[in-house]
């Protein structure tokens, strides 16, 4: 083999290599909008998460208020009426 025809062959091989990276350059650029897109719906489902734990407790304070109260409605008058 020549010094010309390893030129030829190895300036093919940097062709193909360059055409290799730009494709990477490519998919890197893709996975990066992925991975941006995720992280706002993470932040979102995080928010929905946190409102819902938020609501829940609220709930329960409410239920367990409510036990009270009606305890007390019924034990209060019980006791004075004795």
């Amino acid at each position: 083999m020549t010094d010309s025809e390893q030129l030829v062959e190895i300036k093919a091989l940097i062709q193909h290599l360059v055409t290799d990276v730009e494709g990477l350059k490519t998919d890197v650029a893709g996975l990066k909008t992925d991975v941006e897109g995720l992280k706002v719906e993470i932040m979102r489902t995080n928010d929905r998460v946190e409102i819902y734990q938020q609501s829940s407790q609220q709930v329960v304070n409410l239920a367990f208020g409510l036990i009270v109260a009606t305890t007390a409605a019924i034990i209060v008058p019980a006791i004075l009426a004795r």
